[in-house]
């Protein structure tokens, strides 16, 4: 009876290791390719940032996007940028928007509708 149990419970961990293991996917910090993709990602990645740099991406980024106002958040957007506190992932994610928030500038001087 004893092995019974044993082999089952062996059976039953080989089972819940084996099928989480094929769960897990490998989260690629893939580059955004509307301004609204990388103001979704710069938000999860502000999360654990100084409430500073949150504060300057809800009241700076988030707002100037809203609003067409893409100067302006590129200004809150450095800030953000220069905290010494952002974390290289953080860092990565920063920079990353600002080079869709550089084409959505471009783009609105030459007169393109942004892509969002």
């Amino acid at each position: 009876m004893k092995k019974t149990i044993y082999i089952s419970a062996v059976i039953i961990v080989s089972l819940l290791v084996l099928g989480s293991a094929g769960c897990h996917r490998k989260v690629e910090s893939e580059h955004p390719k509307t301004l609204e993709e990388g103001m979704t990602q710069l938000q999860a990645v502000l999360v654990a940032a100084s409430p500073q740099a949150q504060s300057n991406f809800y009241n700076g980024v988030s707002y100037g996007i809203r609003y067409g106002k893409y100067s302006q958040a590129s200004l809150s957007l450095q800030q953000i940028a220069s905290d010494p506190s952002l974390t290289d992932q953080q860092k990565q994610v920063v920079n990353g928007f600002n080079e869709l928030l550089k084409q959505a500038i471009e783009d609105q001087k030459s007169g393109h509708k942004p892509a969002q």
